[in-house]
């Protein structure tokens, strides 16, 4: 209790050295020996105010500045050993250090809970004036039990919360490999900021480099594609290839999609809109912000609402060559039919149907083509059926017309259409 002692002496010569300035106009009483000397197992607070009652708060407030001082030197003298290159002024500084460690949880965990007015075994005061300025305040002095028994357990008291500070570090620096949401980052970077600021040892670092690492992964978070589709966002937000949640709720923003519903907050966001006021031209999207610190994570998600449309037309003349030719008969013969996809959703050809009202013959052909893109493609599909050639040949009458249907359907909505082919000219290559 060497700080202790020092501390005490220094308050008790304080007030001496001071006297002749002031000039006693009222006490308690006698004043007793005990303010003016140094008692075993007791700490004499002093507290000077305007009030009386300032200055017996201000007592209070001193007593527990010397208990503080008597916890922290023991600390620090007990703790020299495991420090190195300790210089006078280093161990100033730690003993500073151990000081504010205990002052700082103090007052967060209330350690000396049971430092009370009521425990005060006697007390003095005076009102002093100024002699030069008459200025008045009072001087209050409280006797305080303090024994070794009540140092011991007050450092075995903040011992057992010190480790305990440390277990929350070592909690808190564990949930760096295991966090699965925003939030545990964000919480375990105040965390570590506020332990940082108790820690004077290797553990400072510890909580530095923690809180260094927080940072990083909440700079480094970003908006990936999870399966978009054309009236849904899909999204996740991920740190590296690791999904995280994220709680708070982004910025979502369209220059015409009107948003209809969302998801948000798990592993897979979904936002539903419509786009039934977007035009057909590229750089439609859906942007999707989020603010976690000084990170602004964001993706323009981009749609085309033609991408689920499906629209085919014949664009040419329809043509039957090829084939096995035996006398007036062919079979095996190839139907060309050249046709034009208007938007770039892939559709799945499933009927042909083609007909010569004049020769009775109709041909009902299953087809199985798909046309993927924007623009022109040839539907070929090959008739099985032995055909009479008198009487579907162009080559000896040129002005045979030809009818029938080709059925399609979009591979993405599944909604069938149908190609109607009335009277149109056709060409045979025998």
């Amino acid at each position: 209790m060497r700080k202790q002692t020092l501390f005490s002496l220094i308050a008790i010569l304080f007030p001496m050295a001071v006297i002749a300035q002031y000039s006693v106009q009222e006490k308690s009483g006698k004043k007793p020996d005990w303010t003016m000397s140094m008692e075993k197992n007791f700490i004499v607070g002093i507290g000077n105010g305007t009030a009386i009652e300032d200055a017996k708060e201000n007592a209070m407030v001193n007593v527990k500045a010397q208990i503080t001082t008597a916890v922290a030197d023991f600390i620090s003298s007990t703790s020299v050993s495991k420090t190195t290159e300790i210089t006078a002024d280093k161990l100033n500084s730690l003993y500073q250090s151990f000081s504010n460690v205990i002052t700082t949880q103090s007052g967060k965990r209330d350690y000396l809970q049971g430092v009370s007015a009521s425990n005060v075994v006697a007390f003095y005061w005076e009102r002093l004036v100024d002699k030069s300025t008459k200025a008045q305040k009072y001087q209050y002095f409280v006797k305080y039990p303090f024994s070794q028994f009540d140092l011991d357990d007050l450092v075995q008291d903040f011992r057992m919360k010190d480790q305990q500070l440390t277990d929350e570090m070592n909690k808190v620096l564990g949930l760096l490999d295991t966090y699965g949401t925003i939030e545990e980052l964000i919480q375990c970077q105040s965390q570590l900021t506020k332990l940082e600021q108790i820690f004077i040892d290797e553990r400072k670092s510890k909580c530095q480099v923690g809180i260094e690492k927080c940072k990083a992964l909440l700079a480094s978070t970003y908006l990936a594609d999870a399966g978009s589709e054309l009236g849904k966002v899909r999204f996740s937000l991920k740190i590296g290839d690791k999904i995280v949640r994220c709680a708070k709720v982004p910025v979502i923003n369209s220059q015409c999609a009107k948003i209809e519903d969302r998801r948000l907050g798990i592993d897979v966001c979904e936002i539903a809109y419509r786009f039934d006021e977007c035009y057909d031209e590229p750089g439609n999207n859906v942007k999707v912000t989020y603010t976690i610190g000084n990170n602004r994570p964001e993706k323009m998600f981009f749609f085309d609402i033609a991408e689920t449309k499906a629209e085919l037309m014949i664009s040419g003349n329809i043509r039957i060559q090829g084939g096995d030719v035996v006398g007036d008969k062919v079979s095996n013969a190839v139907v060309v039919i050249p046709i034009k996809s208007k938007f770039d959703s892939p559709c799945a050809v499933t009927n042909l149907k083609l007909e010569w009202k004049e020769g009775g013959i109709i041909l009902d052909l299953p087809v199985t083509d798909t046309f993927s893109g924007k623009g022109q493609h040839d539907l070929r599909v090959t008739i099985p059926n032995e055909l009479p050639i008198s009487k579907i040949s162009n080559a000896a009458k040129p002005f045979k017309q030809l009818n029938g249907s080709i059925l399609y359907n979009s591979v993405k909505t599944g909604k069938s259409s149908a190609i109607r082919i009335y009277r149109l000219d056709y060409t045979t290559g025998w």
